[in-house]
Formats: structure tokens, C-alpha cells, sequence
């Protein structure tokens, strides 16, 4: 199980840092989207209570970074496919947001976060004890 801390920990830490190099950085999100950047806040302020919560009850931060990963993903996919701020058509919108190296980042990080949650609920149903006769 100490593994399993260390992994989701090192993957929440890599997407709040990112979601805050988004926000410190995108100046756009601040002035089209602010209350997408607002929920950006909320995730990393959930990825790091979840970094936390890794340490002291693994199976609650398991099924949160699972849950909250799920929520930011689909929200992000969300906004690559019908996403736009108001006068400015679907698919700059769409090209501005996968041009962007950070947030194709924080992508892979959500994806990665589900893998990992995934795997570690369903690590120890894969186990087959055998019987010797």
C-alpha cells in the first residue's frame, strides 16, 4: 500500500502543481472563463486535501482522487468538444486549448490518476490463490 501512496501522491502533487501553472499563467482563462478558472481552483485545492488524505485513509483518497479525476476529465473533454466562449467559434477555441502543453498535461495527469485508482481497487480482486491437493 506504501507504493500506492507514493504513486497517487506524486500524481495529485503533478496535477495541482500544473492546475496552478495554468492559473498563474493563462491569462485568457482569467479574462473569458473566470468561473472555469475558479473551478480549477476547487481541483487543486481537491488535490491537495486528496494529497493529505493519501497518508492517513488510502481507500477514502483512492476513491476521491478517483471520483475527482473523473469530474476534471470530463469537464476538460467537455470543453474540447463543446466548449466556447462567446464569439469565438468551436474549433479555435478547441486548437487554442489543444495547443496548449499545460493543459494537455493536467489531461494526461486526470487520466493517469483514474489508471492508478482503478488498478489499486482492482489489484487485490486479480490475486488467484490456487489450492494444492
Amino acid at each position: 500500500m506504501r507504493i500506492v501512496r507514493l504513486i497517487l501522491s506524486a500524481t495529485l502533487t503533478a496535477s495541482a502543481l500544473v492546475g496552478v501553472q495554468i492559473l498563474s499563467t493563462d491569462l485568457w482563462l482569467w479574462s473569458a472563463a473566470p468561473t472555469h478558472a475558479y473551478g480549477l481552483m476547487a481541483f487543486v485545492a481537491l488535490d491537495a486535501a486528496l494529497i493529505f488524505e493519501t497518508w492517513r485513509a488510502t481507500r477514502f483518497a483512492v476513491f476521491g482522487a478517483l471520483l475527482t479525476a473523473t469530474v476534471q476529465l470530463a469537464a476538460m473533454l467537455g470543453d474540447i468538444i463543446a466548449g466556447e466562449p462567446a464569439g469565438l467559434p468551436v474549433s479555435v477555441f478547441r486548437n487554442y486549448l489543444l495547443a496548449d502543453t499545460a493543459y494537455l498535461g493536467l489531461l494526461i495527469t486526470q487520466g493517469s490518476i483514474m489508471a492508478i485508482a482503478v488498478g489499486t481497487w482492482a489489484l487485490p480482486h486479480m490475486h488467484v490463490t490456487r489450492r494444492i491437493v
